[in-house]
């Protein structure tokens, strides 16, 4: 994507938000939205166009790009980035691609495998509300939660009561880059184009997946942990902490430990609480008197239980996550290259090796702190 593709983004949303902004409360004013969405149509005319142009000459680079390897056949883009990280992202004809920072944005088909890499494995990001943004800044709006006291009665010749009119607030966002770098022995780079490939898309998958795990669980554990008592803790918290406007689509996110201790549960009657889902065999969910909640279960590695007073704390989210937590994915990979650069103690030069540098953006934000209970149950004695 070019410098001036990314300017028009960019103004695109901008204008789209404004439009939205006429649309709203007092300051409603339909013609003024009208007359902005022309112009959005007509930046979407220039952006489409200037797509059109940049897909054509990159199908003349990869056409040009160097076919030496014969493993992997019909995929040029697989190819072309292969022949770009040999040659340390240097070619020519892609200099339109680089990043402000020296790197080159990676190719949709390669950005594709890195999600593919970024999901194999249990990813949190399956549970959170995910959006995927095409500028580095910006905002939605949503409106705040209230109580509405409804319609007052009218007599005869009376006046008529002023309601209550709906709130709204904006959640933004602001990029960042989260970046690390992977040192790669500069034979495997000689290797087939296949190889290449995957060992840095596997890398920058499983660190992404990584980088977001961790940045969803910063959040959870920004709210204050709750112990829970037993099943009739996670009854509470399900029937009156969150109440009807989350229980509908609340689950208990816990970990292998939890999982465990859940397996064990019975009831009065000596029957197991936590079954199968009958309409999906793969999926767990757990009978907690009148109410029956989907069961998460993560990996220990991902989310560890602690250790407090001689007793394991197993963590019990219980909530919408969904409702609860906003992810920005900027979905945008630049990488750079050096077979010289020396970063700590490695050398890159001296171990015959080629440093890859990748940068990934994204944001969250909390979006609705009720919407969950960060909650544990203690086990041991």
């Amino acid at each position: 994507m070019t410098k001036k593709m990314r300017e028009l983004l960019a103004k695109i949303e901008e204008q789209t938000q404004l439009a939205k902004s006429f649309m709203d409360g007092e300051n409603k004013d339909i013609e003024k939205a009208k007359s902005i969405l022309a112009g959005i149509n007509t930046l979407k005319d220039e952006y489409n166009t200037l797509k059109g142009i940049a897909d054509l000459e990159k199908g003349e680079i990869l056409e040009g790009a160097n076919t030496k390897d014969t493993d992997v056949k019909g995929n040029d883009s697989v190819k072309a980035f292969a022949n770009m990280a040999r040659s340390g992202f240097n070619t020519k004809g892609l200099s339109e691609n680089v990043d402000e920072d020296g790197g080159y944005i990676v190719p949709d088909d390669i950005q594709t495998k890195i999600n593919e890499y970024r999901d194999a494995e249990f990813s949190l990001l399956s549970l959170v509300d995910v959006e995927t943004v095409s500028t580095n800044k910006g905002s939605r709006t949503y409106q705040k939660k209230a109580d509405v006291e409804g319609f007052t009665e009218l007599e005869e010749g009376g006046t008529i009561s002023e309601l209550a009119t709906p709130k709204w607030e904006r959640l933004a966002y602001d990029i960042k880059d989260y970046a690390g770098f992977m040192p790669v022995p500069n034979n495997l780079l000689k290797d087939s184009d296949q190889n290449v490939v995957n060992a840095i898309t596997e890398w920058i998958g499983k660190n992404s997946r990584a980088t977001a795990n961790r940045l969803i669980l910063a959040k959870i554990a920004a709210k204050t942990a709750v112990a829970l008592d037993g099943i009739n803790g996670i009854k509470h918290a399900l029937n009156v902490t969150l109440g009807q406007a989350y229980k509908s689509t609340s689950a208990v996110v816990t970990n292998d430990d939890g999982l465990d201790w859940l397996d064990n549960l019975v009831d009065k009657n000596g029957r197991y609480m936590l079954n199968p889902d009958p309409t999906d065999s793969a999926k767990l969910q757990l009978r907690c008197g009148a109410t029956v909640v989907p069961i998460k279960v993560i990996p220990n590695k991902v989310l560890k239980s602690t250790t407090a007073s001689g007793k394991t704390r197993v963590p019990m989210i219980v909530g919408d996550l969904k409702e609860a937590i906003k992810y920005w994915d900027r979905q945008q990979t630049s990488i750079a290259t050096s077979d010289v650069a020396a970063i700590g103690e490695y050398n890159a030069f001296a171990q015959n090796s080629t440093l890859f540098r990748a940068i990934e953006r994204e944001d969250i934000s909390t979006k609705d702190s009720d919407a969950i209970v960060n909650g544990y149950v203690e086990l041991g004695e």
